[in-house]
């Protein structure tokens, strides 16, 4: 804010404070604003009150309709506002006017804004309007300052979610971002944030495992990273002993993993299809719900009663939920089923078994559990970020799924890159094609189009000749075993001998039980990623059910039984934004908004050593 505006803010504020008076507290009274009352409550008091009252009732109305996305309903309101609002009301209408636009995509304009005259909860909502602004526009140094802002007027289960979203955000800085953040001498809050993301990016990256490591020495190392985590918190805690990050400490270094809800057998209600076309997955999920004890013994019993989508209605089954007292549902799994239970909106809370596209909220508790291809290619943008790559390609189909991959991949690496450097793809056709043109001795030469997300203009189709250090393959196995060769001979046709200067990245798609040993000789040095529990088989003592054991497709499955279990049994402890709160089956666990759940996957290596059968091999 410049000096002008600041002077003709002090200005406008003592005379609101001179002319307003004592009303000025009644007036705020209020505005105080109950989030656990939806907007049908306001509206309800906007129709039986009047005059200043009555509009008072109309602006908290607004605010709930924000959180609920009815900004038709909001907008709506707020023009038919009379004219000659208080000098609070204009500003609590003009935050409000900014949340809207920011949410719908549209231009803000924060200067009209008088922030001497804005209350705590109105600076936290004005400084949520302006991180979302400064993120879009990747200016880093204003996203670090509005955190810092955010925290000093959060309250409650605010603090919370600030705490986590700021080490979100600067745990993922790489150096040369956080040497653009300006940190004056009186910012010890910011300089902690800094001083943590330095020391655990420094000292948390991947153990680095030998072709003759033996489980026991895997252990020792583990366990010495783990030591070295404990000793540079301690020493960042004697540095700054009154951080709010000293909150997650215990989760950063793996001490403390989210509490169980009750040591009482919590009654669940798992819905699932199990029969039809969808019953192989539904019973797989069920399976592993159902043998999570197995794996967790210390973890308390669920009284759990399983429920079939394919033979009632969603309403009916939660009807059935509620009759028998249940305290969670979990499921359903289909996308159709997600979006329907969220519309219903039943009170019991729910943890689905999918996500929608819809970032509405609603009155319960709900949280979204999935394995997805999207979240998969974020995953995988933050590994190759972070191996230092710039320019990475994309191999995916042509195909829906494949512009979905390509699309989640690029938000992420944008993000990640500040827009610095841009992420391109190359699609490929099926397995038939493949095989034809593979028989045709034509291999694949990477001439990659650069990834527009959503609305970008696309201001040219391609670019040849680009140097990419980097090649993210989403594909099936089937397909890989036809790719890699095919790029190699496209590398070879273009003058270069192999692709040992570009690293290549491939999906858990393309990881299978038994391969080949002709395609562990093709893949020798990709990495792949998967989940821990495949990653880590050797290490359960637990016997696996014959049926799925050799099929990872479906393993995949069961091992999301088993984290939906554990995550029962926390979920009155789950929220948005937390961080790696939990090492799952399908992944290290966080949160992101609306209580959406990511994964990081367990990333490996294919090294085709001298013996007779090539084996994968952990970093």
């Amino acid at each position: 804010m410049n000096l002008k505006q600041s002077i003709y803010s002090m200005l406008l504020l003592a005379l609101f404070t001179f002319l307003v008076g004592c009303n000025a507290k009644m007036s705020k009274k209020v505005f105080d604003y109950d989030d656990t009352k939806g907007a049908s409550y306001y509206l309800t008091q906007v129709d039986s009150s009047s005059g200043q009252t009555k509009i008072n009732w109309q602006l908290l109305a607004v605010r709930a309709l924000v959180k609920e996305n009815k900004f038709a309903q909001a907008n709506s309101i707020l023009s038919s506002l009379p004219s000659g609002l208080s000098i609070e009301q204009q500003q609590e209408k003009l935050l409000s006017q900014a949340e809207i636009a920011v949410k719908t995509g549209k231009s803000v304009n924060l200067n009209e804004i008088l922030i001497p005259s804005l209350s705590n909860s109105q600076l936290y909502r004005y400084y949520e309007i302006k991180l979302s602004l400064d993120g879009k526009n990747k200016r880093i140094n204003d996203q670090a300052h509005d955190y810092i802002e955010l925290g000093k007027y959060a309250t409650g289960n605010q603090e919370k979610q600030v705490i986590n979203a700021s080490w979100s955000f600067f745990s993922k800085l790489n150096p040369s971002q956080i040497s653009t953040i300006i940190v004056y001498d009186n910012e010890t809050i910011l300089q902690g944030w800094i001083d943590l993301s330095y020391a655990f990016q420094n000292n948390s990256k991947a153990i680095a495992k030998q072709e003759d490591d033996t489980p026991e020495i895997i252990a020792e190392k583990t366990k010495k990273q783990k030591e070295s985590l404990k000793q540079i918190a301690n020493d960042w805690l004697r540095q700054h002993p009154d951080h709010p990050a000293k909150a997650i400490i215990p989760l950063l270094t793996g001490e403390q993993t989210l509490s169980i809800d009750s040591a009482n057998a919590k009654k669940v209600a798992l819905l699932l299809p199990l029969n039809g076309s969808s019953r192989i997955f539904g019973e797989t999920i069920r399976q592993g719900y159902s043998d999570a004890i197995k794996f967790f013994p210390q973890e308390p019993q669920q009284n759990l009663l399983v429920l079939d989508t394919t033979t009632s209605s969603l309403e009916s089954l939660i009807q059935q939920a509620q009759e028998q007292n249940v305290e969670l549902i979990v499921g359903p799994l289909l996308k159709e089923e997600v979006i329907k239970i969220k519309q219903l909106a039943p009170t019991i809370p729910v943890l689905a078994l999918n996500k929608v596209d819809d970032n509405s909220s609603t009155t319960n508790k709900m949280c979204y559990f999935a394995l997805s291809p999207e979240d998969e290619a974020k995953d995988a943008a933050d590994h190759i970020y972070a191996q230092n790559k710039q320019s990475p390609l994309l191999l995916v189909p042509q195909n829906d799924l494949g512009q979905r991959v390509a699309q989640s991949f690029a938000k992420q690496w944008s993000k990640l890159s500040s827009n610095t450097s841009r992420a391109y793809v190359q699609y490929f056709g099926n397995t038939k094609t493949l095989s034809a043109n593979m028989n045709r001795n034509v291999g694949i030469s990477l001439t990659g189009a650069p990834i527009f997300i959503d609305s970008e203009p696309t201001l040219y189709s391609g670019l040849g000749g680009i140097g990419f250090d980097a090649i993210y393959i989403y594909s099936s196995y089937d397909e890989l075993t036809l790719i890699k060769p095919m790029l190699d001979m496209g590398a070879s046709k273009a003058g270069g001998s192999s692709l040992s200067a570009t690293m290549i990245y491939s999906s858990s798609k393309s990881h299978v039980a038994h391969a080949s040993t002709d395609f562990y000789y093709d893949m020798n040095h990709t990495e792949y990623a998967d989940i821990p529990m495949i990653a880590n088989r050797s290490s359960y003592t637990v016997t696996l059910p014959s049926n799925i054991e050799n099929d990872y497709s479906l393993l995949r499955l069961y091992a999301m039984g088993i984290d939906a279990w554990r995550l029962a049994n926390r979920f009155n402890q789950l929220d948005s934004e937390q961080i790696d709160f939990l090492n799952g089956m399908t992944g290290k666990l966080s949160t992101t908004e609306q209580c959406k759940l990511t994964r990081s996957l367990s990333w490996q290596q294919y090294l085709n050593d001298s013996s007779q059968q090539p084996t994968p091999k952990s970093e």
